[in-house]
């Protein structure tokens, strides 16, 4: 019996774990649609790259502070209302994103963007801090990389999806958008059940949904020097990939002279890469550790792509080569950061306090995104070689300063590691001493 019921909870648990990966699946899925259908929303709607720029900015803009206020709503309501509530929220922005095509008013989908936008960082840290209660100690980083791969769907079938629909419906933008406020429905559906499975486990284990007695953000002083530039690196890095990637379908267009289906495959390839890879890299974390190296490792692949980027002339013909090889570059960066990065934030904040480290995160995240997508699209007002150079050369820049920190965290930990292993030929050297004095008197 006692081995049916370990046999039950195991199975349990991965089954958790596909209704969690179903919110960032869903997410990406149709969060993506602008930097896929972005010369289409352009047409519709007779606006720039610019414009299409401020579809990212104001989908990150609220989470600046929204994601930072979701983790303390986790942290002070519980998980599952706090899920529920993030939910319902995406829905209501995903649909006035369909109305403004119905009625062809760009202002209201950048409307809609934001309110999507607002607590949907907010929804990545209830299902990191899911993940983290479910699959705790070794499995952790495994059950993150499984995670990533689910999610990592989103953004392929987005590939494959959008273009397909908008030809299929004879250029029609209303089916796409309705095809995603669909899937935002089913999302919220799946968050519904996962609540109340997650709810039974609790009655059955006899705990709670773990509350804060009060909130009270002065907590966050007692996080450590070692988060504090984690997340320095976490939120440069994340967001050169992400205003890279939601640029990226209209650059290669524009300078390696690629078709949009060919665009769109090539958009693809860090998601495929890192569908691939997030599992492997995961359990390599958990069975022999080593994240900083890891981390390190994938932020040298981002500092190396935006170098590629950068450093290529225009081509006059179709290139494919350079965009091939760049985002491969991209896709080990995507695949294995995310594996490593996030178990390691519950590592390094006080226990009862993980909810609002990880609603930090995303919020620092999103400030950077925000401001740097702004930055972006004013540069972007005329689409040239030149504008997306100088783009290019921003995201080289904030890859350095991603990759920077990790390398202080590396010697840092070696250092530890140093200090723990002398420690330790210390306490064997006096264990044997005091071992021959006790052998001598007792001769």
């Amino acid at each position: 019996m006692e081995k049916m019921t370990s046999w039950h909870n195991t199975n349990l648990r991965w089954f958790v774990l596909v209704l969690i990966g179903v919110y960032p699946l869903v997410q990406f899925l149709i969060g993506e649609y602008p930097a896929l259908l972005g010369e289409q929303i352009k047409s519709y709607f007779d606006v720039s790259q610019a414009e299409i720029n401020y579809l990212l900015t104001f989908r990150s803009f609220p989470n600046m502070i929204m994601s930072l206020i979701g983790g303390l709503i986790i942290d002070t309501f519980g998980v599952r209302r706090s899920y529920v509530f993030f939910g319902s929220i995406v829905i209501i922005g995903q649909l006035l994103c369909f109305v403004s095509v119905i009625y062809k008013h760009f202002i209201w989908m950048v409307i809609g963007r934001f309110i999507f936008g607002s607590f949907e960082s907010s929804g990545f840290v209830a299902e990191s801090y899911y993940i983290n209660k479910w699959f705790q100690g070794k499995e952790n980083s495994l059950a993150f990389g499984i995670d990533t791969a689910i999610c990592r769907l989103g953004s392929i079938g987005a590939a494959i999806i959008y273009p397909y629909l908008y030809q299929s419906s004879n250029n029609d933008l209303s089916q796409c958008l309705l095809i995603c406020l669909l899937i935002a429905i089913i999302s919220f559906l799946i968050i519904i059940i996962l609540t109340q499975i997650d709810r039974c486990s609790d009655i059955r284990d006899k705990t709670t949904d773990q509350k804060l007695d009060s909130v009270d953000l002065r907590q966050i002083r007692n996080f450590s020097l070692e988060f504090y530039i984690t997340l320095i690196t976490c939120v440069t890095c994340y967001s050169v990939f992400f205003i890279f990637s939601y640029n990226s379908v209209e650059m290669f267009k524009q300078i390696y002279k690629l078709n949009q289906n060919v665009a769109n495959t090539i958009f693809s390839i860090p998601y495929y890469l890192s569908a691939i890879l997030s599992p492997i890299i995961g359990h390599y974390v958990d069975k022999k550790g080593q994240n900083i190296e890891i981390l390190c490792t994938a932020s040298c692949c981002q500092l190396l792509a935006m170098t590629i980027f950068y450093s290529m002339p225009e081509c006059d013909t179709e290139s494919i080569t350079i965009p091939f090889l760049g985002n491969i570059l991209n896709g080990f960066f995507f695949g294995t950061y995310y594996a490593v990065m996030w178990p390691h934030i519950p590592l390094i904040v006080p226990s009862h306090m993980v909810g609002t480290g990880f609603g930090l995160t995303f919020s620092s995240i999103n400030i950077e995104i925000t401001i740097f997508s702004f930055i972006v699209s004013n540069m972007l007002q005329i689409e040239n070689y030149d504008n997306y150079q100088q783009m290019n050369y921003l995201l080289l820049i904030l890859s350095l300063i991603g990759f920077i920190p990790l390398v202080f965290l590396f010697k840092n930990h070696r250092t530890q590691y140093h200090k723990h292993i002398q420690t330790q030929n210390d306490d064997d050297e006096t264990t044997n001493q005091i071992e021959l004095i006790v052998k001598s008197k007792s001769t």
